[in-house]
């Protein structure tokens, strides 16, 4: 009688600690065959406009504004980075090409930009900056997206970020 009593615990202790582990263990996401969806997502160009190239464009902004040439330097290469991963990324958009678009459209005013920084000139940044800026507008008008009105940033988004010069 004793060691029935004996295997009963043991066994009640077994299965105590079975059930302890399982509701430890995370449940593991249904298979999908060799590649998930979220493995073959690919950002429209809206998603990439929103997440790479307005960000940058406000810190372009605030590092030239802020004459924080340094700072507008790397600004400018991270805008120009993200307008070409646009282009890669989605090298269609309505059967236009987009690197040929972003080209046409803000090519010139991107020059302009990287010159002013290089001559620490405030007064060709705004210039330029604001070129960029209505380029980007021209863009939305031209795809039949005039809603989508882009302006020089009045105040930064990034109260993490100091933009003046150190």
């Amino acid at each position: 009688m004793r060691s029935r009593w004996k295997v009963g615990i043991i066994a009640a202790a077994l299965a105590a600690t079975a059930i302890g582990t399982a509701a430890q263990t995370p449940p593991q996401p249904p298979q999908r065959g060799p590649a998930s969806s979220a493995l073959n997502y690919v950002p429209g160009i809206g998603d990439m406009m929103n997440s790479l190239v307005q960000p940058r464009h406000i810190k372009l902004w605030l590092a030239g504004h802020e004459r924080n040439w340094e700072l507008a330097v790397y600004a400018h290469r991270e805008m120009q980075q993200a307008l070409h991963t646009v282009g890669t990324v989605q090298p269609k958009y309505r059967n236009l090409t987009v690197p040929e678009m972003v080209e046409s459209m803000t090519g010139e005013a991107m020059r302009d930009l990287e010159n002013a920084i290089s001559a620490h000139d405030a007064q060709k940044f705004a210039e330029a900056f604001q070129d960029l800026t209505d380029g980007c507008n021209s863009c939305h008008t031209a795809l039949n997206l005039r809603f989508i009105v882009i302006k020089v940033p009045e105040a930064s988004s990034f109260p993490n970020q100091e933009f003046k010069r150190p």
